[in-house]
């Protein structure tokens, strides 16, 4: 402790032989009056202390990026100036000016907080609960706080709107107003419907549920493999929605893993309804729980059956290359 206090006293009696001093900064302070769409600026002078200083302009902890509406100038060796050049919502925030020299370093720092700057406010909105298929509807997101200029965002089902095949509209009313448009209602337009809108300061978010009357999950009809298959037969079983209403995305799982296409398996689609699993020739591979998953925008539905062929073990690949005669031995 003594050895770090002598040390301390030693670098101080240094820096006062050599005259160097650390800086010291002068506050600085931004008017209270700022609005958007004005300029403002602050100096950051050097009271005392020795140059040459290194001059470091931050906001919010980060360094000051280079862009068109900020300026900063040294003005002389104990000088600098920053700059705004026309203030809006992102300008807001904790501005700090460093300086160093080689004895060490000051820094003041002052809150810009421009009056009026706030984030979005959206009113809710609700779609009509008496709509059906081949209806037209449509809903209003609008600002009613905030200052523009705003972005406006449409999701449904938390995934970007897509107006690419005309189903839906979305049209500007104004700088505060987007609408919504869906021309012709049909099953795949149930949803959750989320307007978000941002500016730059924040963003706020409202949504609704589209749920039409009448509207149904899928029900599959039971699928069953036939109890009499052997290594070397076909076989394929239907997976046919008997009520709900389309679209439909089916899904083959096999054992729970997602089934691919591949040689001696196909899978098609045989009309809105009806899914084919075809097995062009069974092997060892082909046993395990085959399921069909079907769903649409209400609900799901799966059905599943065990493929278990009987009659026979399977030769594997090994036993065909051992050097002696290799025993087929009946199953028990």
């Amino acid at each position: 402790m003594l050895v770090e206090f002598a040390f301390i006293i030693l670098v101080i009696n240094i820096q006062e032989i050599l005259g160097s001093k650390a800086p010291r900064i002068k506050p600085f302070h931004f008017s209270g009056e700022l609005s958007m769409g004005l300029r403002t600026g602050v100096m950051c002078i050097v009271i005392d202390g020795d140059p040459p200083f290194d001059f470091k302009w931050l906001k919010d902890g980060i360094s000051l990026p280079e862009k068109s509406e900020l300026s900063v100038k040294s003005v002389d060796e104990f000088t600098s100036t920053m700059s705004i050049k026309n203030l809006n919502a992102d300008s807001n925030g904790n501005y700090t000016c460093r300086v160093s020299n080689s004895a060490g370093w000051d820094e003041k720092t002052d809150v810009l907080n421009l009056k009026g700057a706030n984030f979005p406010k959206i009113k809710p909105f609700s779609f009509s609960g008496e709509l059906r298929e081949g209806l037209r509807t449509n809903v209003m997101c609008s600002v009613i706080d905030g200052e523009p200029p705003f972005d406006f965002q449409w999701f449904k089902d938390n995934q970007p709107l897509s107006q690419e095949k005309g189903q839906y509209s979305v049209q500007p009313f104004d700088e505060f107003t987007a609408i919504l448009t869906i021309k012709k209602l049909d099953s795949a337009s149930n949803g959750n419907y989320t307007c978000r809108v941002t500016n730059a300061v924040g963003s706020d978010q409202k949504s609704d549920v589209l749920s039409m009357k009448g509207f149904k999950a899928p029900q599959i009809k039971p699928f069953h493999f036939s109890g009499e298959l052997r290594t070397g037969l076909r076989t394929g079983v239907p997976c046919i929605v008997a009520e709900g209403d389309p679209p439909f995305d089916f899904k083959w799982l096999k054992d729970g893993v997602t089934l691919q296409e591949k040689s001696g398996l196909t899978i098609k689609l045989v009309d809105e309804f009806t899914s084919m699993l075809s097995i062009k020739s069974l092997d060892a591979e082909s046993n395990g729980n085959y399921t069909c998953k079907v769903s649409n925008s209400a609900g799901w539905d799966e059905k599943s059956d065990v493929l278990n062929m009987k009659g026979e073990a399977i030769i594997k690949d090994e036993a065909l290359s051992c050097g002696y005669i290799c025993e087929r031995k009946p199953t028990t």
